[in-house]
């Protein structure tokens, strides 16, 4: 049983020593018909394939509806970062919708700036919650 433990244990601390930090820079302005959003919720997240995603950092737009988040992650691959965005740009009373947006693998370690994110249009896999 020990060498079982001994053999797990070597391929975890290989399997640590293979990671890499990585990191990515997201910004932007978060827009519904045309005016900015204040204080909408973004959430900069890695998916992950094998375990739970992993929530790197989360802002509020501030009052102009812009944002700004940084995050970094130990990932044997590349990290496949996206923001989730929860608003109630076009919404009923009591609704939120949640926009999620990829991020392209070419800006790991580097600043994407998204300029404008039109939460006007409704993305793929979009959800609306309501109370």
């Amino acid at each position: 049983m020990s060498r079982l433990a001994f053999v797990l244990l070597l391929f975890l601390v290989a399997f640590e020593v293979s990671a890499k930090l990585q990191n990515v820079t997201v910004k932007g302005i978060a827009v519904c018909n045309k005016r900015r959003v204040a204080n909408a919720h973004v959430i900069l997240i890695d998916k992950d394939t094998l375990d739970p995603n992993d929530e790197l950092t989360q802002i509020h737009t501030n009052k102009e509806g812009e944002f700004e988040l940084f995050g970094e992650e130990d990932e044997i691959g590349k990290i496949e970062p996206y923001i989730r965005i929860h608003h109630n740009c076009n919404t009923q009373p009591g609704c939120e919708r949640v926009s999620e947006y990829q991020i392209p693998q070419e800006k790991i370690g580097e600043l994407y700036d998204m300029t404008y994110v039109t939460l006007d249009i409704i993305v793929h896999g979009e959800k609306t919650k309501c109370n």
